[in-house]
């Protein structure tokens, strides 16, 4: 089975962990790219992580996770502070083919 991580605060940590993924909650820009930068050489399959921190990287960890090839998987997903009808498909459509199996987010 894949192990799954994700980086997340608010409403996207509980959506997460309510599909029963391993969620870190992380409060600041500077904790998410330390974490981030730890979790490029573990051995996790996937890392999520929250949009709404991308958008802030550094421009050092933008070219880290240009360059990273591999293992672990690191895949943003869209903050749920707002309705989007379109979040389960963007989610399925990179998770699934990764791990083989659907998340639902209900």
């Amino acid at each position: 089975m894949a192990k799954i991580l994700a980086l997340a605060h608010g409403n996207s940590a509980l959506s997460l962990a309510l599909t029963g993924v391993t969620v870190e909650e992380v409060a600041s820009q500077n904790t998410v790219e330390e974490r981030l930068r730890d979790l490029l050489t573990s051995d996790y399959d996937i890392v999520i992580v929250d949009e709404h921190w991308r958008d802030n990287f550094s421009e050092w960890m933008q070219l880290q996770l240009g360059r990273h090839k591999g293992t672990p998987l690191v895949i943003f997903c869209p903050s749920f502070s707002e309705e989007d009808p379109g979040t389960d498909a963007y989610i399925n459509a990179i998770v699934k083919p990764a791990v083989g199996f659907e998340i639902r987010l209900d």
